[in-house]
């Protein structure tokens, strides 16, 4: 049951749309480095993971100073993101989007994954206080269980969702989906950055 827990928890954490799983929707679709992208977030998620599980991230997160970095760092990112995918968003409506469309390098696949995944605030709230809150009332003994259903769910979501998209990449591969998708992409980057202002203000 505790296993089964961790993994419910998890799951319907990273199940909603967001700019992490957008990334990789976009990412899949144009086939960039998809198992390495899914393998960066799984990791990042297993390690935030016990990070939260096991009380080691609220120690980090309690410093004001790192608190704020990451989140004005997380702003600057999300707004630079959402710009860009407008841009593409807009250029692929006057070009041949075929040949044209924004094949990455495994270097720049692996920075952005990690800012996407990292330079977001909001992934440390979940996983390490939101998941951290839950891991109190479970036993020390049980939290390894716990920890092994959230990254069981974390890796299948992932993997899930990056290879399922790149198997249909064919037909989601037009001008109009593709522009929904990074409008959509665009909307959600400034809405996420919009709500991490609103925390710095606050």
């Amino acid at each position: 049951m505790v296993f089964i827990k961790g993994f419910i928890l998890i799951l319907s954490l990273i199940v909603a749309i967001g700019a992490q799983n957008m990334f990789i929707i976009k990412q899949a679709i144009l086939k960039n480095h998809i198992i390495l992208i899914c393998s960066i977030c799984f990791i990042c998620d297993a390690i935030l993971l016990a990070c939260g599980v096991f009380g080691v991230g609220k120690v980090l997160l309690k410093n004001e100073t790192i608190s704020l970095i990451v989140t004005i760092l997380g702003i600057l990112f999300l707004i630079t993101y959402a710009m860009i995918s407008l841009k593409s968003a807009f250029m692929n409506t006057n070009c041949d989007f075929q040949n044209d469309n924004e094949k990455l390098s495994v270097k720049k696949a692996i920075i952005l994954t990690l800012a996407i995944t990292l330079l977001n605030p909001h992934v440390y709230l979940d996983t390490i206080f939101l998941v951290g809150a839950n891991a109190i009332n479970i036993q020390q003994n049980e939290r390894i269980l716990f920890f092994l259903g959230g990254v069981c769910a974390s890796f299948l979501w992932f993997f899930s969702l990056g290879l399922g998209v790149s198997k249909i990449s064919k037909i989601l591969l037009n001008k109009k989906i593709y522009f929904f998708i990074e409008i959509l992409t665009s909307l959600i980057m400034i809405y996420i950055a919009y709500d991490l202002l609103k925390i710095l203000i606050d």
